[in-house]
C-alpha cells in the first residue's frame, strides 16, 4: 500500500471544507495578536523596551528546533482509536488557550521573564496542534487543483480570523466604548480565544474523520528523516521561497501598529485600516486560486509577489495624516498577499506526496514540522531583526521621536520587506513541479508499485 492510496478521490463536501477550516480560525485568534499589538503594547504601556521585546519574542521561537520535528515525528507515528492527528490537537489546546489570554491579559505589572515564559508556551501549543493539522489537510485529497481548494478553504477561515482579532474589539468600541486601544482589545481577544479554541478545534475532531491508514508507517530515525528532507530539491526551494515571504509580510505586520501611530499619526483608524486590509486578504483568494488554475500555482504565487513588491515601498510617498492613500496602498498589498500562504500549502501538499510515494512512507508530519520550523524561525527574525533595528536608530515608543527616528521606521516598513519579496521571486522561479509533471511522477510511482489508475 502506498501512502497516497487512501487519500479521498473525490472533491470533499462543502460542509467537510468549513469542517476543516475551524481550527485555523481559534488559532490565528491567538496567534495573530502577537506581531500585530504585542510589541506596541509591552513597549508603550507596559514599559519593556522595543528591542527587549523583540530579542525575547526570538528567542521564544528558537525553542521550536527541537518541539516542532519532534512533534511532527511523534504525530506520524501516533497510533490510537481517534487517528494520527486529533490526539496532539486535543492535548495543545488547553496549553495555547491558557498561554494566550496570559500572555494578552497581564493583571499586574510585566517583566521580560513573563513576556518569555507565555510566549514560549504559547507558540509550543501552537505546534502541538499545527504541525498534525497541517499534515492531516496535506493526506485529505492526492488531487492537484483539489490541495488548493483545501487550503484555499482553510486560509480563508484564517484570514476571517484575523478579521475577526480587529473586528470585534472595534464593535465593541462602538457599542460599549471598550476596545479602541490596543491593551483593550487584548483583554477582548484573550478571551474569545479562551472560548473558542477548544469549541472550534473540538468541533473539527469530533465530526471530521481522519484519512484511514491501512498499512502504519514503518518508524524511521528522526536524523534520517531530517536527511530525507534537505535532499529534496523542489520542497528547499518551496521552502526558501515560502520563509523570505513570510519574514517580508511579518515584519510588515509588526511594524504596521507603529508606523500608522507614529508615522502616520493615524493611531484611532489603525484598526479599522488593519480591518480593511484582512477582508479584502478574503476577497482576493478566490481570484488567486482561479488564477492558480489558470497559468499555475508558481505563476500566480509570483505575480502576487510583484505586485507587493512594487507597492509597499509607496509608504515612502505619504505624509502624515495621509489616510486615503495609507488605505488605498494598504488594500492592494492586502489584494496581492491573499495568494502566497494558500498556493504555497497546496504546493507543499504536492511535494509531500512524492516524497511520501517515493519513500512508501508517511512524511506528512516531518516535512511539517520543518516547514513550521522555518515559518517560526522567520517569523523569530522578523521581531530580532525589525525592532531591535529600530531601537539602534533611537525609535522608542514611550518618548517624542524626532524627524530621523521617525524616517528609520518609514524605510523598514518601506524597504525592507521589498528586497525579500524580491528574492522569494528568484528563488520560487525554480520551483520545477506542475499539474502536468506531478501526473508523470505519479504514474512512475504507480507503475514501481503495480497500481492500476482509474
Amino acid at each position: 500500500m502506498n501512502p497516497s492510496s487512501k487519500a479521498s478521490k473525490a472533491p470533499l463536501k462543502r460542509s467537510q471544507l468549513m469542517l476543516f477550516g475551524l481550527p485555523e480560525f481559534a488559532v490565528y485568534l491567538a496567534v495573530i495578536p502577537v506581531s500585530l499589538y504585542i510589541p506596541f503594547f509591552y513597549s508603550r504601556d507596559l514599559g519593556l523596551s522595543l528591542t527587549d521585546i523583540g530579542l525575547l519574542l526570538m528567542v521564544a521561537r528558537l525553542t521550536d528546533v527541537i518541539t516542532d520535528p519532534l512533534i511532527g515525528a511523534l504525530s506520524d507515528r501516533t497510533k490510537s482509536r481517534w487517528g494520527r492527528r486529533k490526539p496532539w490537537m486535543v492535548a495543545g489546546t488547553p496549553l495555547m488557550m491558557i498561554s494566550a489570554f496570559q500572555l494578552f491579559s497581564p493583571s499586574g505589572p510585566v517583566s521580560n521573564s513573563y513576556l518569555l515564559i507565555w510566549s514560549m508556551l504559547l507558540w509550543f501549543g501552537w505546534t502541538m496542534i499545527n504541525i498534525p493539522y497541517y499534515a492531516w489537510g496535506a493526506e485529505l485529497s492526492d488531487d492537484f487543483h483539489e490541495r488548493t481548494r483545501i487550503t484555499g478553504w482553510r486560509q480563508a477561515f484564517g484570514f476571517t480570523g484575523n478579521i475577526s482579532v480587529l473586528l470585534v474589539p472595534v464593535a465593541a468600541s462602538q457599542l460599549f466604548g471598550y476596545g479602541g486601544v490596543a491593551k483593550e482589545s487584548l483583554v477582548i481577544i484573550g478571551g474569545m480565544a479562551l472560548v473558542l479554541l477548544p469549541l472550534l478545534i473540538g468541533l473539527t475532531v469530533w465530526k471530521l474523520p481522519e484519512q484511514r491508514i491501512v498499512a502504519p508507517p514503518k518508524p524511521q530515525p528522526i536524523l534520517r528523516n531530517m536527511r530525507f528532507m534537505l535532499s529534496n530539491g523542489s520542497f528547499l526551494v518551496l521552502f526558501f521561497g515560502f520563509t523570505l515571504m513570510s519574514l517580508g509580510t511579518t515584519m510588515i505586520g509588526t511594524l504596521f501598529m507603529l508606523f500608522t501611530t507614529f508615522a502616520m499619526e493615524l493611531e484611532e483608524q489603525a484598526q479599522p485600516i488593519l480591518l480593511a486590509y484582512f477582508a479584502i486578504n478574503i476577497v482576493g483568494l478566490p481570484f488567486w486560486v482561479w488564477l492558480s488554475h489558470k497559468i499555475g500555482k508558481r505563476e500566480a504565487w509570483m505575480t502576487g509577489t510583484l505586485v507587493m513588491m512594487l507597492a509597499t515601498p509607496c509608504y515612502l510617498l505619504l505624509a502624515p495624516g495621509d489616510l486615503v492613500p495609507f488605505v488605498l496602498i494598504t488594500a492592494v498589498i492586502g489584494f496581492a498577499g491573499g495568494n502566497f500562504l494558500a498556493l504555497s500549502m497546496s504546493m507543499k501538499a504536492d511535494v509531500i506526496e512524492i516524497a511520501s510515494r517515493r519513500r512508501r512512507d508517511h512524511v506528512a508530519g516531518s516535512y511539517m514540522a520543518l516547514w513550521s520550523l522555518g515559518a517560526k524561525m522567520t517569523s523569530a527574525l522578523a521581531v530580532g531583526i525589525s525592532l531591535p533595528l529600530l531601537g539602534w536608530f533611537g525609535f522608542d515608543p514611550r518618548i517624542e521621536n524626532g524627524v530621523d527616528e521617525i524616517n528609520a521606521l518609514r524605510y523598514t516598513i518601506a524597504l525592507l520587506p521589498p528586497a525579500l519579496y524580491l528574492t522569494a521571486m528568484v528563488t520560487i522561479y525554480r520551483y520545477p513541479i506542475n499539474q502536468a509533471r506531478l501526473e508523470r511522477i505519479r504514474h512512475a510511482f504507480d507503475r514501481r508499485d503495480g497500481v492500476q489508475r482509474g
